[in-house]
């Protein structure tokens, strides 16, 4: 091989030097034509006017339906802006009619429980935030009777429906039976600089993967302690995604990115999802880390039936674990 190096060099060495005047004489000859194509352009210089049609705002839709604590089951609604808003933020969708109904899937039809529908409101609640009281309903049970709140059970399916205006719009979810998480601990630290070379842990979760295939997870962690911060949408960058189609009935070892100080508090979630849920979640970060409006677009895929609409029911089976770092 090194004779073959040698060799390969000697021939270049040798084709340089008689190609070199030609060369020289292409990258004149190339500049000269490129000056003359700028003077060119420079003369027919020409204003394009190009024609945007404002886009109309649609209803964005996030709602949830867990096994856990009942001020985490909620819906959002938020409309998108308009392409010419001077906000990029959306706008909260407020005083619309939101049921959530239980019911079971026999024979592949549903069959809904109406003594089971709970109709949401908007709360003014302390535990809740102020900027999550606008557009954001709960069953008004969390004030009255916290225990008998809404929560969701294993093996049922809900029905989400929901009224704005002229406008309804359904989705449908179900709780499937939660793949169990063994144990979580700390490892791999790493040095951060960004919060001055501290020293951080990942978390890393133990458990067994079923041996049926076609289960997907999301996994959520928080940190204790932040009152600021409320529902899954404030843990949401901390959200990652496993699928069984390489690792079906495997006992799994999986460190997500993040990290964590010593002494910090950390509960994990991981959520054992539907497959439209998990596409939908994966899309959505697909979207958010598209580098900008004019990026190869990326489509959501909402599981909201209704025009104009775009979002996800998402029915979370949660297996939880907290973890002090040391």
């Amino acid at each position: 091989m090194k004779r073959l190096r040698l060799a390969y060099t000697k021939i270049l060495s040798a084709q340089h030097k008689k190609y070199l005047h030609r060369s020289t004489v292409m990258q004149i000859f190339s500049g000269i034509i490129l000056l003359l194509v700028v003077i060119n352009i420079a003369g027919c210089e020409k204003n394009f006017d190009i024609d945007v049609e404002p886009n109309q705002p649609a209803l964005v839709v996030e709602a949830y339906i867990t096994n856990h604590t009942s001020d985490f089951n909620y819906v959002v609604l938020s409309r998108s802006r308009s392409y010419f808003s001077d906000s990029f933020q959306s706008a909260p969708v407020p005083n619309a009619s939101v049921f959530i109904t239980e019911g079971e899937c026999v024979n592949n039809t549903y069959q809904w429980n109406e003594a089971s529908k709970v109709k949401l409101t908007e709360l003014n609640i302390s535990r809740i935030p102020m900027n999550f009281r606008n557009g954001v309903y709960f069953d008004p049970k969390l004030v009255t009777n916290p225990s008998r709140a809404l929560r969701g059970k294993f093996g049922k399916s809900y029905l989400l429906e929901i009224s704005e205006g002229e406008n309804h719009y359904s989705a449908i979810t179900t709780l499937l039976n939660p793949v169990k998480l063994d144990s979580v601990t700390a490892g791999y630290p790493y040095t951060d600089a960004e919060s001055g070379n501290k020293t951080r842990f990942r978390v890393t979760l133990h458990y067994k993967d079923p041996d049926t295939l076609n289960n997907t997870q999301l996994y959520y962690s928080s940190l204790s302690g932040d009152s600021k911060k409320f529902g899954w949408g404030s843990i949401f960058r901390s959200r990652s995604f496993g699928t069984d189609d390489v690792t079906n009935g495997q006992y799994i070892h999986l460190t997500p990115s993040r990290g964590f100080l010593s002494g910090d508090t950390v509960t994990t979630y991981m959520a054992s999802v539907t497959r439209d849920v998990h596409t939908f979640w994966q899309s959505f970060n697909s979207a958010r880390d598209n580098n900008g409006p004019f990026a190869t677009p990326v489509t959501l895929n909402s599981n909201i039936i209704g025009n104009n609409v775009t979002g996800c029911f998402s029915g979370l089976s949660l297996s939880t674990k907290t973890i002090i770092i040391r």
